[in-house]
């Protein structure tokens, strides 16, 4: 029994011991390494170029195209054009079928001269009658002026009564009366009542006559712009009608990609903005381009994860022997701004503060110095940073955590002295 206690005492004593000098080797271990410092990853500010691009696709168009339709309705009696024949502006494209249009142009025009020479008669006649007429009214209201001349020097000398003389006067008025009344006819001879019926008849037939004129004109389909015939939808002896697209013309020299930016984005983009234009089925080959076209209004997208608000715009292809065709896709890389020599870092060394604040940690003498900053232009990998007493070398802490503090101890992993 005894000798069973003693055999538990020297157990536990033993186990005191161990514990002892394990806890003895943690807090030297410690102490060493905080003696060393915490070592940390980092990476040297350089300077150099930046630039940052927005990455993004879109579909490449025509900048001028035209769909052809007709503004009449009937049959095509031929088609002048195929598919990628090359055309200019005016160039026809097909014919419709006139004949009954000319056929009743021409009837219209024959009665249109026939109302002509009817007019042109009943001019000549009204105004033969009217200046008859006022002729004679003037040569009555002559011999009436006379005839009260004469009777009033006759009452004069007593040789008759006076109302004689009245008689006379209101003769002369009256025939005053007709004589006015005649002459104003004969001068409206152009402004009566038959003949002004007869000229608007006539232009009315002008005008019907125009526009069957017009309508003879499109029966002719021309091509409004130049460019290329990419759709022909009608043959010989088809029947359209004014809704019937016949063709579609595109300037295949002059394209844009139409692409949709998003909210986040566009305040980015601004016109004039240099643009890299590709495609994944053109290796290697790259054109150059401008943003020349930035929608005034923004609309909802749909997408796989849901919707998107985006903004269209449109970038002009610079050059005009091109691979691109209309309907290709196209990847492009919009160049929103550029520095040259400036210093920069990898994003994983910024450390965003909780009141906003954006700071990097600089390691001097394997002590941490805290630097607040402002960022510039961001590219892929890296950022321009913007603060005081920064240089090209320095070694800044990457992905820095709450330990990272002003002044204290750390340690450079090797492989990042270099």
């Amino acid at each position: 029994m005894r000798k069973t206690k003693k055999k538990t005492i020297f157990i536990i004593l033993g186990v005191l011991i161990v514990i002892i000098f394990v806890s003895l080797g943690v807090v030297n271990a410690m102490k060493s390494k905080q003696e060393a410092g915490v070592s940390v990853k980092t990476a040297k500010i350089v300077k150099q170029d930046i630039e940052s691009n927005i990455f993004t696709s879109g579909i490449v168009i025509s900048k001028k195209y035209r769909e052809i339709t007709s503004d009449l309705s009937g049959k095509i009696s031929e088609v002048l054009v195929e598919e990628g024949d090359r055309v200019k502006k005016g160039d026809l494209l097909a014919r419709l079928d006139c004949e009954d249009l000319e056929y009743d142009l021409e009837q219209r025009e024959i009665k249109l001269e026939i109302a002509r020479d009817k007019l042109n008669r009943l001019k000549k006649e009204d105004k033969r009658n009217l200046e008859t007429n006022f002729k004679n009214a003037q040569i009555k209201y002559k011999d009436a002026v006379k005839d009260y001349d004469d009777k009033k020097k006759l009452f004069e000398a007593g040789a008759i009564s006076k109302s004689g003389l009245e008689e006379a006067e209101s003769s002369m008025e009256r025939a005053y009366n007709d004589y006015s009344l005649a002459k104003k006819k004969y001068s409206d001879a152009d402004n009566l009542s038959e003949v002004r019926m007869q000229e608007k008849e006539i232009k009315s037939m002008e005008l019907e006559i125009d526009r069957k004129r017009s309508n003879i004109e499109k029966t002719k389909i021309v091509s409004p712009i130049d460019g290329t015939v990419t759709e022909v939808n009608v043959s010989d002896l088809s029947v359209v009608d004014s809704y019937t697209l016949m063709f579609k013309i595109e300037d295949m020299e002059n394209l844009e990609v139409v692409t949709n930016i998003s909210e986040y984005d566009i305040g980015k983009i601004q016109l004039g903005q240099h643009v890299k234009v590709t495609n994944d089925g053109m290796e290697k080959k790259e054109y150059k381009g401008t943003v020349t076209y930035i929608a005034p209004n923004a609309f909802i997208e749909r997408n796989g994860q849901g919707t998107e608000t985006v903004v269209k715009v449109k970038i002009d292809i610079d050059g005009k022997n091109t691979e691109f065709k209309p309907n290709f896709s196209a990847n492009v890389e919009i160049n929103t701004a550029n520095k040259k020599g400036v210093l920069v870092v990898p994003y994983e060394a910024i450390y965003n503060e909780r009141n906003g604040n954006n700071s990097i940690f600089v390691v001097e003498n394997n002590k941490v110095k805290k630097h607040t900053i402002e960022t510039g232009i961001e590219s892929d990998l890296i950022v321009e940073i913007i603060g005081e007493n920064l240089k090209e070398g320095d070694q800044v802490i990457l992905d820095p955590t709450e330990r990272i503090q002003d002044g204290i101890d750390v340690k450079i992993r090797d492989e990042d002295r270099k």
